[in-house]
């Protein structure tokens, strides 16, 4: 028998990461049910926002469960049949004019990609271009939203042992919201796999984290100390340089910066996200006095 789960009507996200509230109801109350097979009920429903939706619909992407979707309004069901909800986007060999259906959209399908490979860089190019057009940045964000993209599609390819990446983005109001995510070994698995300082992260996943924001790097190449930047000096280029808003869930604890500061917790273990999840609130104009190379090392 069908096990039956109703999707709350998730249309804001007023402190980043907020969504993860009922996000944790949903996947728990999944991973309870013994049945492989699962209704997701979206009566109701009218809009979600976008960064309860895309994890949403990776997680359905990676358990291991049969999911189903019913009761959508017309308007919901269409959106989803754009945005690839059902059935995510593979971008494996991606050609170049591929996404100009989307070129008039406010957002991209939510693609996944294999992190190991030539193809990675591609889609990345690919991806990137479509962001740019369909948003109609500024020219002076489109420096910054490239190195940004470039940095969180590394940092996946190098960091996570997961076979494949996620990413979506959708243009709302005068800003672009873009998730990331895995569903790797995380950032304290990171640190584990490579024997990296243990010594100072113990069994805390919440302060391997932490130092993952501060550039710790888990290459053992001596140049990749300062590689290891990239992720923070982005976060901080992202919030302190454009007032933007970052989220980071990884394995069982979360990074928060915003404009009210730095938030670091750890989590309950019922409530584990396997892999790692990037949410980014960035604006598509910049302040007069912004300056890129600030935030690049």
């Amino acid at each position: 028998m069908t096990k039956n789960i109703f999707i709350p009507n998730v249309s804001r996200d007023d402190r980043i990461g907020s969504v993860f509230n009922s996000l944790f109801a949903i996947i728990r109350e999944s991973e309870l049910i013994e049945s492989e097979t699962l209704n997701w009920d979206f009566k109701n429903d009218l809009f979600l926002h976008p960064f309860f939706l895309a994890p949403l619909a990776i997680y359905k992407d990676i358990c291991n469960k049969e999911v189903r979707c019913s009761n959508m309004e017309p308007e919901l069901e269409k959106y989803f049949t754009n945005i690839c909800f059902k059935e995510i986007y593979d971008a494996s060999g991606i050609k170049s004019g591929e996404l100009n259906k989307y070129l008039e959209k406010s957002y991209i399908p939510i693609v996944k990609f294999k992190c190991k490979g030539t193809d990675i860089n591609r889609i990345q190019e690919i991806l990137q271009r479509v962001i740019e057009r369909q948003s109609r940045v500024d020219k002076n964000m489109r420096t910054p939203i490239s190195h940004l993209l470039s940095e969180l599609v590394d940092n996946i390819g190098e960091h996570s042992g997961s076979e494949y990446g996620y990413i979506f983005c959708q243009r709302v109001k005068r800003d672009l919201l873009i998730v990331i995510g895995d569903s790797g070994r995380t950032i304290y698995g990171s640190y584990v796999n490579t024997k990296k300082y243990l010594d100072i992260i113990g069994l805390d996943e919440a302060f391997a984290i932490k130092i993952a924001n501060e550039g710790y790097s888990t290459k053992d190449r001596p140049e990749a100390e300062n590689r290891g930047y990239g992720i923070s000096k982005s976060r901080e280029m992202v919030v302190d340089g454009l007032g933007g808003a970052f989220f980071m869930l990884s394995g069982t604890a979360f990074y928060r910066h915003n404009e009210q500061g730095i938030n670091i917790v750890n989590i309950p273990e019922a409530y584990r996200w396997n892999g790692t999840i990037i949410l980014v609130r960035i604006p598509l104009k910049a302040s007069q006095d912004f300056n890129f190379y600030h935030f690049v090392e």
